[in-house]
């Protein structure tokens, strides 16, 4: 069998080091077990926005995490630039069972909108948008 990395919806989560200047983490370690979680780009910070809000209004656990230079993490290594198959302001929502759920591939006009359909038809189904 051959694994390969994939933000496919349906696909688990891609382990990438991420980070900063005084420690390593795995994409693993921030997507929790607790909640669903938004990886975006520094150029997708409205999704980071965005998600806050959907998670208020729909009563959520939702976390964003925003990779690049200047942000709490960075992609120490380009790994998740290599491996993440969105651009840098798309997105890729994780379950809490660490498996994709839903991306897009670049910015909505109205990530809000198109987060709460989202994470909506996930909570109806229970499983993938």
């Amino acid at each position: 069998m051959y694994y390969r990395p994939s933000t496919v919806p349906g696909a688990r989560l891609p382990h990438v080091w991420v980070g900063d200047a005084t420690r390593t983490l795995s994409t693993h370690d921030l997507a929790g077990y607790d909640r669903f979680t938004l990886f975006t780009g520094i150029s997708g910070q409205a999704w980071a926005k965005a998600a806050q809000q959907v998670a208020e209004k729909l009563g959520v656990p939702l976390e964003a995490v925003v990779i690049g230079p200047g942000r709490e993490v960075t992609d120490l290594y380009f790994d998740w630039a290599a491996i993440r198959e969105v651009h840098e302001d798309g997105a890729v929502l994780v379950r809490p069972d660490k498996h994709v759920c839903w991306r897009s591939h670049r910015m909505a006009d109205d990530p809000a909108a198109a987060l709460t359909d989202v994470l909506t038809g996930i909570l109806k189904s229970g499983g993938e948008a």
